[in-house]
């Protein structure tokens, strides 16, 4: 967090410098409140004009997720060195009919590799009553005790939403089939995220509108 005097200035020296979703190599000047940027120099500019307003969003998303785990004055090198990683590959996705299926499963990677390397992540693979493994068939997940569940395990008032068994298999295969369609898995892990935030994000929210991913599960 710090001060930048004259960054927004076209005549700025940093100007150059601070451009959008690039990375950027900082000299920062402790201040007795707040720190200060007194120099900047441009390493790599991850998503060049001219911007496909698609693309933006999925690229904000991608920031404001990490800005939500990422705390001030601490390293995070891991969250820093997967928010790289998928920022790269946004270059990559064809404008046109294959861009939403792209998106999507971008998107639907980025927030379980998030999760899953914060530590928010729920056991993928077994039941959190009985330890059997989930299977072919639908199950439950409790938003409460962040499991899944066999319908048939489920303990009484305990509050939970069915998860499609598609969804399932989609987590668990750790979005290793580019060629599915991660939608169910998608709207499960959004909704999942900003559970664990406490509050809506507005890029997820745009997002959710501009992929055609729907909520697809419901209160049991």
């Amino acid at each position: 967090e710090l001060v930048v005097a004259g960054g927004q200035k076209s005549i700025s020296k940093l100007a150059p410098h601070l451009q959008p979703f690039s990375e950027v190599e900082l000299m920062v000047a402790p201040g007795q409140k707040l720190d200060h940027l007194a120099a900047a120099s441009l390493r790599r500019v991850y998503l060049k004009p001219p911007y496909s307003l698609p693309t933006v969003v999925l690229a904000t998303s991608f920031l404001e997720v990490a800005d939500m785990l990422a705390q001030p004055g601490q390293a995070e090198n891991n969250l820093f060195l997967l928010l790289r990683r998928y920022v790269s590959e946004l270059q990559k996705l064809t404008v046109g009919t294959a861009w939403r299926p792209g998106a999507r499963n971008l998107l639907a990677s980025f927030l379980l590799e998030v999760i899953s390397s914060s530590g928010l992540g729920p056991h993928l693979r077994v039941c959190e009553a009985c330890g059997g493994e989930l299977g072919k068939e639908a199950v439950c997940f409790s938003w409460p005790d962040h499991g899944f569940y066999h319908q048939a395990c489920l303990k009484p008032g305990l509050t939970a939403v069915a998860v499609t068994s598609a969804t399932v298999a989609w987590l668990t295969r750790r979005a290793g089939d580019e060629s599915g369609q991660p939608q169910d898995a998608l709207a499960f892990l959004t909704d999942y995220f900003q559970g664990h935030m406490g509050r809506e994000l507005y890029t997820l929210k745009v997002l959710r509108s501009i992929l055609e991913v729907c909520p697809v599960i419901q209160l049991r």
